[in-house]
């Protein structure tokens, strides 16, 4: 098998969901980081550019892609976001040495555990397909860090069948799942 022909996370994760559904994004890539000032990572883009965004085993990733309103979805959350991890009073910052983008290696971000947990990048190089990811988990009240990227963190996260995980959550009993936005 030649290195074209291996399957990619994007792909074996499509696998392990039973996803065949066709999709195809409404808005452009290159609009979107545009927007956001920002290349975003290559996996990143092949999953979404596969699924519309949504639940995947309880991970909520929303799409800029899927459509103008899926767009108007994600940039609302992201700025929500950014504005509540920025919060002082809310000290989520205070004991770590994170800074919010658009700073330089400032957190961007990116998805969520449903239950106030975040998952960001951590945007200290200049090329997006380096970022580490940084998970915030609202019941422990801290960060973690992964080394990304976010496929690989997905497929560890759908593949899990115990509690050896960023999140620490059982996956023992947790179905194997993907709900795809209702944005579509």
């Amino acid at each position: 098998m030649t290195h074209a022909q291996t399957p990619s996370l994007v792909d074996k994760i499509a696998d392990l969901l039973d996803w065949r559904r066709e999709f195809a994004p409404q808005k452009q890539w290159a609009e979107v980081e545009s927007e956001l000032g920002t290349a975003l990572p290559v996996d990143y883009k092949e999953l979404l550019t596969r699924f519309p965004g949504g639940v995947f085993r309880r991970i909520t990733i929303y799409s800029p892609v899927a459509n103008e309103q899926a767009w108007t979805e994600y940039k609302y959350n992201l700025d929500q976001l950014l504005w509540i991890l920025g919060d002082e009073d809310l000290e989520y910052l205070d004991k770590v040495n994170y800074r919010l983008f658009p700073e330089p290696g400032g957190l961007l971000p990116w998805g969520g555990d449903g239950q106030g947990g975040t998952f960001c990048w951590i945007t200290e190089s200049a090329d997006p397909d380096t970022w580490k990811i940084a998970y915030y988990s609202q019941g422990a009240d801290e960060w973690s860090e992964h080394p990304g990227p976010v496929t690989k963190l997905l497929y560890e996260i759908l593949t899990n069948k115990g509690e050896d995980n960023i999140l620490g959550w059982d996956f023992r009993r947790l179905p194997l799942e993907y709900v795809p936005s209702p944005l579509l």
